[in-house]
């Protein structure tokens, strides 16, 4: 009995401290704006074959006047070293009810990932308008994970 009642507190503690790592760990925001970007924090535990950056778009909002690109950079904080750009096409509004209709980007990381070794890494998703003289307000993109993942056949 005192054996059962010992687990149950070790239990109870672990429970009331579990929420408390998890607040500690580095939110990720996932909505991406012409003023704010979009900032993933990458797992530090990767395996070393996984150098591919994988996005799911789940909901798009063009600007309201011209056209904008998302900039990927993967990298620490404020740091990032591009790894690709895209533009969501056609540039029409979308929301995706299921994750089958997400729209998915894949980008090689892998120089990236080698320049940053060891070092905690965030994917950072920027908007950019296409033309410096046309402000893309109203744009937004937003992500619903990003995953690193092993080429194929590696």
């Amino acid at each position: 009995m005192r054996t059962l009642t010992r687990r149950a507190a070790c239990l109870a503690t672990l429970a009331l401290l579990a929420p408390a790592r998890l607040a500690a760990a580095p939110a990720a925001n996932l909505a991406a704006t012409p003023d704010k970007p979009a900032r993933v924090p990458l797992p530090a535990n990767r395996a070393a074959n996984a150098v591919l950056v994988d996005l799911y778009a789940r909901a798009y909002t063009p600007p309201k006047r011209g056209a904008v690109e998302a900039v990927v950079s993967v990298g620490p904080e404020g740091q990032g070293m591009e790894i690709g750009r895209f533009a969501v096409f056609p540039a029409e509004p979308f929301l995706a009810a299921n994750p089958q209709d997400q729209r998915g980007y894949r980008f090689d990381a892998s120089a990236a990932l080698a320049a940053f070794k060891d070092k905690p890494l965030v994917v950072e998703v920027k908007l950019v308008p296409t033309d410096a003289k046309v402000l893309p307000e109203g744009a937004m993109l937003t992500l619903s994970r990003v995953e690193l993942s092993a080429r194929p056949g590696s």
